[in-house]
């Protein structure tokens, strides 16, 4: 890019990016290759993108866009060139490396948020109770100042990278030139919530023993339905499902000789894709739950089964 850059002309970074990479080496390559000077002869700033899978054009319009310049007459021309998308959204003004943190905080906080749920998932199973009835408890309270996001536990649908983004940035001491420390890293809440969260997928796996016994089958050779290979709930299948949450367990069922078949199309590394849901269920001894598709939630655990076997469902 910075090879045919032009004295006037505006440059965007979208991608999510360890913060200081707009004001830093961005700028520096850019500069580099153009031989101009950012902020002067071209204006360079960070709008990250906040937009999910199958409502891309909608998130453009209703989003609130963080833009963030290297100097405040960046800041001014992305916020012009941004402005007109919006309809109901608004345009909120940042330096480049605040625009870079809040992308990475919204993506970290989300992480902090589904790890609280599923170690309240484990505390409960390990209890014996139903983690769903504690939520439902939890979730009643509400009134002004009460702000208690419960989202719904399981295998993390996306190992989300940003906690790393925030530590390389910081290499665990304080941000910028301040002078704070932030804790070790066995004591880091964002580092302790993906360890919890990349847990689950191999949890849920272990999950599946006591139920296929219950159907009077052994894990070996069993056949095992992973229903909702998708990046989130309403969405088809994109690159983004090929995470390593989802292929770590999708590959341990396999390794023990589990056969897996998966609503969606064609083929995912290997691993038949399949349309039709009862031709899956009537397979199935068991069934994995992965993405919340609306289609799931009247599941019947006997449906497709001949026997009058429970059909186990995690």
């Amino acid at each position: 890019m910075g090879r045919y850059l032009r004295p006037g002309m505006l440059v965007v970074l979208e991608s999510t990016v360890t913060p200081g990479t707009t004001a830093g080496f961005a700028r520096e390559i850019l500069e580099k290759e153009s031989g101009l000077t950012a902020g002067t002869d071209f204006a360079l700033a960070h709008a990250p993108e906040r937009v999910m899978v199958g409502r891309l054009l909608r998130n453009l319009r209703e989003h609130d866009r963080i833009v963030g310049g290297i100097d405040e007459a960046s800041t001014l021309r992305a916020t012009e060139l941004y402005s007109p998308i919006l309809t109901t959204g608004k345009v909120i003004p940042m330096s480049a490396t605040a625009a870079e943190v809040t992308k990475t905080t919204e993506n970290t906080f989300r992480d902090l948020q589904i790890a609280a749920m599923n170690e309240l998932a484990l505390y409960c199973e390990a209890m014996g109770i139903n983690v769903y009835d504690v939520r439902t408890g939890v979730d009643s309270l509400k009134g002004e100042g009460i702000t208690r996001a419960m989202l719904w536990p399981g295998g993390c649908w996306r190992a989300l990278p940003d906690k790393r983004y925030l530590s390389s940035r910081t290499g665990c001491a304080g941000p910028g030139k301040g002078s704070s420390r932030l804790p070790g890293r066995r004591t880091f809440a964002l580092g302790a919530a993906r360890h919890v969260n990349d847990f689950m997928p191999v949890h849920m796996l272990n999950l599946n023993p006591p139920g296929t016994k219950r159907v009077g089958k052994q894990l070996s050779g069993a056949r095992i339905a992973l229903l909702g290979w998708a990046f989130i709930a309403k969405t088809p299948m994109t690159p983004a499902t090929r995470h390593r949450n989802h292929s770590e367990s999708r590959q341990s069922p396999q390794e023990q000789g589990l056969l897996c078949t998966i609503p969606g199309s064609g083929l995912s590394r290997g691993v038949e894709i399949e349309h039709d849901l009862s031709r899956v269920l009537s397979q199935a001894d068991a069934v994995v739950i992965f993405t919340g598709h609306s289609q799931y939630r009247s599941l019947d655990s006997a449906h497709g089964q001949k026997s009058s076997a429970k059909l186990p469902v995690r």
